[in-house]
C-alpha cells in the first residue's frame, strides 16, 4: 500500500523548498533515503515542521506492523523509524512552549495514539534489550539502542508532558503502563555506551537524561493511579517485588553518581548546556526519591521493604554528595528563575527531607527510621543546606513549605527512645567537632529551630547516659532474692507475660517475684507500656521517666496553673496531668480522672491503675500520663515514674528540676 496525504495537507508542503518537496514526493513512494533526509532536515526547516506530520503518519499507517523480522520488512521497518523519528524531533524542537506544544503534540502523537503505540511496542521488543531480533540482523536494517529508545519513549514523555490527555493514559492505562515499566527496567541496566547518539558523539550526559526522563515518567504514572495497579505491574516488570525495590534504590543512586560525575559549570546560566544537564538530572533525582515513596505508600506496596535494603541511607548520600554542588549560587539572575534558580535546586534537597519525615511517621519502626537518619548524617545535613544569603527566602513562610524546617521540628518527640539517644550522642560530638554554626546561622529561621533541637537533644541524652535511664529491668533478674545479671538478648531468660516487662533467669525467681510484691505491680507496669507489648517503649521506659520527672519538676507552676483551671464533676474527682512527648515543645495538659477516660477511650491504661494511687497533699495532681509517638500509632502511658518506682524502688534522681544524684556516668547497655 502506497502512503497517501490528503490534498490539502499536500498543498500545504508548497511552502517548502524544491529540493524538500522532491524528498517528500521521494518518501511517499517508499523511499527510505528520501525520508531520511527529510527527517534530517528538519532543524533547518524553522517554523514549518508541523506540515511534515501528515507525511510522517501516513508513512506509519500505509503498512502494517510486522510479527517479526525478516529481509522483506526491511524497508518498511525503516521507514518507521525514520517517520517516528520525524515526529519526535518535532516535538523537541517544542522545548517548553507549553501554548505552542499542546496543540502540535496533539496533531503529532495524541490523536494519532493507535497508530503510533503498535509501532512503538514493535520496536521496544525487538531493538531493546531482552529483544526478540535475530543475531544478524538483515541487510539494510539499522537501529540502535538509542534509536530504539529515542523512538519508543519519547512520544510517551511528550504527550504526558504537553496534554492531559496523555497525563491521564500514563496514569490509567496498564497497557501502556507495562509498556512504559519494563522499558523502565530496560534502562536501568543499560550503559552508557549503549545509549550513545550518533550524532551527537561525546555528549556523556546523554545516558543520564535519558534515565532523568524515565524518573519523571515514573511519578507521572503513580499519581491518582488506583492503588494496586501500578505496584502489580512495575513488580512484574521487574521481576517481583524485592526487584522492583532494588531498581528503585539503584536509579537514585545511579542520579546521584550522573549529576556528581557532570563537569563543573563554566557558568550557571540557561545557556550552559553542562548547567542545564545538571539541572535536569538534579530534577530526575528528586523524582526518583518520589516514586520510591509513591511505591511505598500504595496498598500492596513495598515501604518496610525499601526501609530494610538502605531507603534512608540512599537518600542521605545524595544530599550529602550533591548539596554544595546544588545550592552554589550563579550570583545573578537565574539564581531566581523558577526552573533552574537555586530555589527549584533546593526542591530536590527537599524533597529527600520530605522522604524521611514521610518514612518517620509511617514506618513500623520509625525509631529505627530516625537512628539510621542520624547515623547516616541527617542533622549534619540539615545544617549545612539552611538557606544562604544569596537566596531570597521569605523567613515567615519557612514553616509553610519547607520540609527541612518540617523535619528539624518533629526529630525531638524521636529523642525519648533509647534507639535514637545511643545514636544521638555520637552525631552531636560530630556536630562539635566539624562546626556548623557559621553556616547553620546563616538561615535565622533554621538556627532558631536547630537551636532548640540541641538543647532537647543534650538534655535527652545525658538522661540517657545517666545509670537511672538504664533499663536495668532487661539484663538482671527482677526477683528480690536474686541477683544474677545475664544478657539483654539471653534467650533462656523468662518474661512475664501479664506486664511484658520484667524477666527471671528461672522459673523459681519468677514465683518468688509473684509471691514478693509482682501480683500487685504487674498491673501497673503494664499501664506503664500504655498496655501494648512495644518493643521500643519496654527499651526505652527508663528514660521516658526521667524525662517525665524532669518536665513535672521543672514546669510545676504551669502544672498548678492548668490545675485551677480543671474542671471536676465531683469533689472527689481526681486531676491527672498528661505530659505529651508525641509533640515538641513538650504539651502539658490537664484533666479530670473521668474526662480523661472519655477522650482516650479503650486506647489507655487502666482506669483502676490510676484510681489506686495516692499523691501527696501538696502535688498539684492526682496522677501523671505520657504520651507517646511512633509511626502512626500514639501510645499513653501510666506514669513510668510511678510504676518504676513503686515495682523497683527506682528514682530519677532529679529534684527542682536539676539531677541532684551524684553517680558516675555509665555507657549505654
Amino acid at each position: 500500500m502506497t502512503p497517501r496525504i490528503n490534498a490539502r495537507d499536500r498543498e500545504a508542503l508548497r511552502v517548502l523548498p524544491r529540493l524538500m518537496q522532491r524528498k517528500v514526493d521521494g518518501a511517499l513512494r517508499g523511499s527510505v533515503e528520501d525520508l531520511r533526509d527529510v527527517v534530517g532536515s528538519l532543524n533547518q526547516l524553522k517554523g514549518v515542521t508541523q506540515l511534515l506530520l501528515p507525511v510522517f503518519h501516513a508513512q506509519l499507517e500505509a503498512y502494517p506492523v510486522p510479527d517479526r523480522i525478516s529481509p522483506d520488512v526491511v524497508p518498511v521497518i525503516m521507514l518507521a523509524k525514520w517517520s517516528l523519528g520525524g515526529i519526535v524531533q518535532i516535538c523537541h524542537n517544542l522545548g517548553n512552549n507549553i501554548s505552542l506544544g499542546e496543540r502540535i503534540v496533539h496533531d503529532a502523537v495524541a490523536s494519532k495514539w493507535d497508530l503510533l503505540f503498535p509501532w512503538m511496542q514493535f520496536f521496544s521488543n525487538n531493538f531493546l534489550p531482552p529483544s526478540q531480533r535475530p543475531a544478524a540482523l538483515p541487510p539494510g536494517l539499522s537501529v540502535s539502542t538509542y534509536e530504539a529508545l529515542r523512538i519508543t519513549i519519547h512520544p510517551l514523555s511528550t504527550v504526558c508532558q504537553f496534554t492531559v490527555a496523555g497525563r491521564q493514559m500514563m496514569r490509567m492505562n496498564p497497557t501502556v503502563q507495562a509498556f512504559f515499566f519494563r522499558a523502565w527496567v530496560i534502562v536501568d541496566g543499560l550503559k552508557s555506551n549503549d545509549v550513545a547518539d550518533p550524532l551527537r558523539e561525546g555528549d556523556k550526559n546523554l545516558s543520564a537524561l535519558i534515565r532523568a526522563n524515565m524518573c519523571s515518567l515514573s511519578v507521572i504514572c503513580m499519581e491518582d493511579t488506583p492503588a494496586s495497579l501500578p505496584v502489580s505491574i512495575i513488580a512484574s516488570a521487574a521481576g517481583g517485588i524485592f526487584p522492583m525495590a532494588t531498581l528503585a534504590l539503584r536509579y537514585i543512586r545511579r542520579m546521584t553518581k550522573e549529576v556528581s560525575n557532570m563537569p563543573e559549570p563554566q557558568s550557571r546560566a540557561r545557556e550552559n548546556v553542562d548547567f542545564s544537564s545538571m539541572t535536569v538530572c538534579a530534577t530526575g533525582l528528586a523524582q526518583a526519591i518520589l516514586f520510591m515513596q509513591s511505591l511505598g505508600d500504595r496498598e500492596g506496596g513495598c515501604q518496610e521493604l525499601l526501609l530494610q535494603i538502605g531507603s534512608i541511607r540512599t537518600v542521605l548520600s545524595a544530599v550529602t554528595t550533591l548539596w554544595e554542588r546544588l545550592l552554589t549560587p550563579a550570583w545573578n539572575s537565574s539564581d531566581n528563575e523558577p526552573d533552574i534558580g537555586l530555589a527549584a535546586r533546593r526542591r530536590v534537597l527537599y524533597i529527600a527531607y520530605r522522604y524521611i519525615g514521610y518514612s518517620m511517621n509511617c514506618a513500623n519502626d520509625s525509631a529505627l527510621v530516625i537512628s539510621q537518619a542520624i547515623q547516616h548524617g541527617l542533622l549534619e545535613c540539615l545544617l549545612r543546606t539552611g538557606s544562604s544569603r544569596a537566596e531570597r527566602v521569605d523567613n515567615t513562610k519557612r514553616f509553610d513549605d519547607d520540609h527541612d524546617i518540617q523535619l528539624l521540628k518533629e526529630l525531638p518527640r524521636f529523642f525519648v527512645f533509647s534507639k535514637v539517644l545511643r545514636v544521638l550522642h555520637p552525631a552531636l560530638q560530630r556536630l562539635d567537632r566539624v562546626g556548623l554554626q557559621e553556616r547553620a546561622s546563616q538561615d535565622p529561621v533554621l538556627w532558631e529551630v536547630w537551636q532548640a533541637v540541641d538543647s532537647a537533644a543534650r538534655t535527652f541524652t545525658n538522661f540517657h547516659e545517666l545509670p537511672e535511664g538504664a533499663p536495668f529491668y532487661r539484663y538482671q533478674c527482677c526477683s528480690p532474692k536474686c541477683s544474677l545479671d545475664f544478657s539483654e538478648d539471653d534467650v533462656t531468660a523468662y518474661r512475664c507475660s501479664g506486664c511484658m516487662l520484667t524477666r527471671y533467669c528461672s522459673k523459681v525467681c519468677q514465683k518468688d517475684a509473684w509471691e514478693s510484691g509482682h501480683r500487685i505491680h504487674c498491673r501497673m507496669l503494664r499501664s506503664a507500656l500504655g498496655n501494648q507489648d512495644v518493643r521500643e517503649i519496654r527499651k526505652s521506659l527508663p528514660v521516658i521517666a526521667m524525662i517525665e520527672s524532669w518536665i513535672c519538676e521543672e514546669r510545676v507552676n504551669e502544672i498548678r496553673a492548668l490545675d485551677k483551671d480543671t474542671v471536676k464533676t465531683s469533689p472527689d474527682d481526681r486531676s491527672i496531668v498528661e505530659v505529651d512527648l508525641s509533640v515538641y515543645p513538650i504539651e502539658l495538659n490537664m484533666y479530670s480522672l473521668r474526662e480523661y477516660f472519655l477522650v482516650c477511650g479503650s486506647h489507655t491504661f487502666e482506669r483502676e491503675v490510676a484510681e489506686s494511687i495516692t499523691a501527696s497533699e501538696d502535688s498539684p495532681y492526682d496522677v501523671v500520663a505520657v504520651k507517646v509517638r511512633l509511626g502512626k500509632d500514639y501510645y499513653s502511658l501510666f506514669s513510668p515514674a510511678t510504676a518504676l518506682g513503686i515495682a523497683f524502688g527506682w528514682t530519677s534522681g532529679i529534684r527542682g528540676g536539676r539531677y541532684i544524684h551524684d553517680h558516675p556516668r555509665t555507657p549505654d547497655t
